[in-house]
């Protein structure tokens, strides 16, 4: 047997003292991993930003809660079926709307069939005839939808604090609670599509509907998303909102997600006030470049010819699978392994109404070029692509796109 001086002398020891140092240094991370992410103070758990009191001490005056109203036609009453968009213009002299706004504002009258659909926009109103009669082809396809209506507004500059409005961001934050706290109904991001009706949600008995925000990293989940959100007139969330915006608006990106968010969670309390919905319903992607990736990235070894893309039903105007009955609810996974037409990189959009389809970041998908077009969402090879298609594939069929476009 070696003497422990051999084995000092072989530079054994020198091997061992580095196994020992991993085994502690694995222990070490271990523990700190656990720890960070159990203890309450840890910086990678989603923290929300609390308001003080004080600016709102008045908010509530003349909000009934729905169940305390006496009248019950007004508690009861649906969400009324308006869709709101909003357009500023960073030139004056341009209004231009794209392939993808025609993807949103299309799927919104085919499957939602609003009794409007309006633009809250800082565009003078001879620019809108000039835009709707005679602009590019995607902005005239737009505005010539049924039911697309301009609302002329004044851009928010300042806030009553004297804090500058100075992002299209923020000024659409304070615009879309005005719209909603106005008219009620539904607003939309640009990016947002609906992919099947909202009735069930707008018949619901709730004052507003809003849903929560899919998040990779922990410290960005559990908030709600501001992109796509559903409202009475007046209700208690959109005027409180509206003034905690103005109490509390100071320039920070994204303020408006602590400060929804914060009321959301607040007024679900009261009943008949606020529903919050799971992510899934409204934004079932984050805005985080790994999930613009798997929402928008083309897959092209996949046929275009056996892609799935949603059929739809014309009775009901509806994707066969997106109606509302129990089998319809099973009929995606079902449909799917009985054809052997599963890709492993699909998404299951069957608990989605809207598709909020984050894209700041596209240019970064590798060996793509970031451009969303008709051929592209024709050729069904993404999620994106396969989830919008039904309403794209509607439009061409009744003429709105021509058929010679798609070749």
């Amino acid at each position: 047997m070696r003497s422990f001086a051999a084995i000092l002398n072989r530079g054994s020891w020198r091997r061992n003292a580095s196994v020992a140092a991993g085994i502690a240094a694995a222990v070490i991370v271990y523990a700190w991993v656990d720890l960070h992410y159990s203890l309450p103070w840890n910086p990678d758990r989603p923290t929300f930003q609390r308001f003080p009191a004080g600016p709102l001490a008045n908010a509530c005056d003349g909000l009934e809660s729905p169940a305390a109203n006496n009248d019950t036609n007004a508690a009861d009453a649906p969400i009324p079926n308006l869709v709101h968009y909003i357009w500023l213009l960073a030139d004056p002299a341009v209004f231009s709307l794209s392939f993808k706004v025609f993807v949103s504002v299309y799927s919104s009258h085919l499957f939602l069939r609003p009794d409007r659909i309006y633009f809250h926009t800082d565009a003078a109103p001879e620019l809108w005839d000039r835009a709707k009669a005679s602009g590019d082809t995607w902005t005239k396809r737009v505005l010539n939808i049924p039911g697309v209506t301009p609302n002329f507004i004044e851009n928010p500059r300042v806030t009553s604090q004297g804090v500058e409005i100075d992002t299209f961001g923020a000024k659409s934050d304070f615009i879309r609670a005005d719209a909603l706290r106005t008219f009620g109904g539904l607003y939309l991001d640009v990016d947002a599509v609906p992919l099947r009706d909202l009735a069930p949600l707008r018949h619901a008995g709730f004052a507003s509907v809003v849903g929560g925000a899919v998040a990779l990293a922990p410290k960005y989940t559990g908030f709600v998303n501001t992109g796509v959100w559903l409202s009475r007139p007046h209700s208690t969330l959109t005027e409180i909102f509206y003034k905690a915006m103005d109490a509390f608006y100071n320039g920070v990106w994204a303020i408006s997600v602590d400060i929804l968010s914060d009321l959301a969670y607040r007024l679900q309390a009261l009943p008949g006030e606020v529903l919050i919905l799971h992510p899934r319903a409204f934004a079932p992607a984050s805005w985080e470049v790994a999930d613009q990736k798997r929402l928008f990235e083309p897959h092209p070894g996949t046929p275009s010819a056996t892609a799935y893309g949603g059929v739809l039903d014309d009775a009901a105007g509806q994707p066969k699978e997106l109606r509302n009955t129990c089998t319809d609810a099973l009929a995606w996974l079902r449909d799917r392994e009985l054809a052997g037409r599963m890709e492993s990189w699909e998404m299951d959009f069957s608990a989605t109404y809207v598709l909020h389809a984050f894209d700041d970041d596209i240019n970064k998908i590798w060996g793509w070029d970031g451009k969303i077009t008709l051929k592209y969402v024709l050729a069904r090879q993404s999620n994106y692509a396969r989830a919008v298609y039904p309403a794209v594939w509607h439009a061409v069929k009744t003429g709105i796109i021509p058929k010679e476009e798609t070749l």
